[in-house]
């Protein structure tokens, strides 16, 4: 075979290689905290030292961390569909003791950020971002850190705010990460808990 053709036959090779690794990038790229074990070992450390770090006085936040990711990986596994859902543990908290709750994006938007809060004692603790990655990284908050009632979630307003923001992203279809929340938003209806998983707020 003339050395001519075998040259265009490796450039044609070489073209195909890049698309198909264009279109797989792309892929991946589309891909939640779910999907990749990598991810979920990154972000399991991460997210329980952060936890620990914002609960000095709790009495066992790394066990809360590891209860709340349980039941966090169990919704990302099965999302819902056309709308976010939420991680709200534990369970029927009073004010005294460590609770997380986070934000899960809708089926079809896995690649967005997950938004945390962690309360305790009517104050907000922390907030922060999983991205599909597994990093975790402080979420910017400028609302409400305590709650408007004593019987009330003091990361309500983080929680209704970040919920929007995701609504919004997962609606018009976009890839980019979501920017971190920073304005304060009008004091949303209260709810009651659900068979869909909204918290009591």
């Amino acid at each position: 075979m003339p050395s001519q053709t075998l040259r265009r036959l490796a450039g044609a090779t070489a073209l195909m290689s890049g698309a198909v690794a264009l279109a797989f990038s792309v892929n991946a790229n589309a891909a939640g905290l779910i999907d990749s074990p990598k991810a979920l070992n990154i972000y399991s450390s991460l997210l329980s030292e952060s936890i620990a770090q914002a609960a000095p006085n709790d009495q066992a936040p790394r066990l809360a961390a590891r209860g709340f990711m349980q039941q966090l990986e169990a919704k990302l596994k099965e999302p819902a569909e056309g709308k976010t859902s939420f991680v709200d543990y534990p369970p029927r908290a009073n004010a005294e003791l460590l609770r997380i709750i986070a934000v899960v994006p809708p089926k079809g938007s896995e690649h967005l950020p997950i938004p945390v809060c962690a309360e305790q004692n009517n104050k907000v603790l922390g907030t922060w971002n999983i991205t599909a990655k597994g990093d975790v990284l402080p979420a910017a908050w400028s609302g409400s850190m305590v709650s408007a009632a004593p019987n009330s979630s003091a990361c309500k307003d983080f929680i209704m705010a970040s919920r929007a923001e995701i609504t919004r992203l997962a609606q018009s279809n976009q890839p980019a990460q979501p920017p971190p929340v920073s304005e304060q938003p009008k004091p949303p209806m209260k709810q009651a808990s659900s068979a869909a998983g909204s918290p009591a707020l």
